[in-house]
């Protein structure tokens, strides 16, 4: 359940960053994917960011894997991401989902990444991007 009393929205659990990225994008029919580890099944994750290259890896602070998601190994190369933190606690672990808004064929026009901290639960919308191609299947099954 999201608590919406605070300054920031705050959930109890990752099933929160679905309605988060619903209101967030204000579109009801958003389809929204869990990012986890493909090596260990962990769902809490570490993410880097590169806000002006928009692009996103996560990592496993369990296991160490590590992955570039979506579309983002094309621009990875110019990118400089950072480590991000959650800005309430500090905290690097975060529940992370992806959430695509889809054109009338079915193919993605629209990504936004959405996350729960796991330590004070703060969620928000790190990243979001237009898609200007087609098809799509490739960059959505890179999650």
């Amino acid at each position: 359940m999201i608590d919406k009393s605070r300054e920031y929205w705050h959930g109890d659990s990752a099933d929160d960053i679905d309605e988060f990225l619903r209101e967030y994008s204000e579109i009801e029919a958003i389809d929204v994917k869990p990012i986890i580890c493909h090596s260990c099944g962990n769902e809490h994750l570490n993410l880097r960011i590169d806000y002006d290259e928009e692009a996103i890896q996560v990592k496993c602070p369990k296991c160490g894997y590590q992955k570039i998601i979506l579309d983002c190994e094309e621009v990875w190369e110019d990118a400089n991401p950072r480590l991000r933190k959650c800005p309430e606690c500090k905290s690097k672990d975060f529940d992370v989902k992806v959430g695509f808004v889809r054109r009338e064929n079915g193919s993605v026009k629209w990504v936004y990444i959405g996350s729960r901290c796991t330590n004070c639960g703060l969620l928000g919308s790190h990243l979001d991007w237009k898609i200007n191609y087609e098809p799509t299947n490739e960059m959505e099954s890179n999650i």
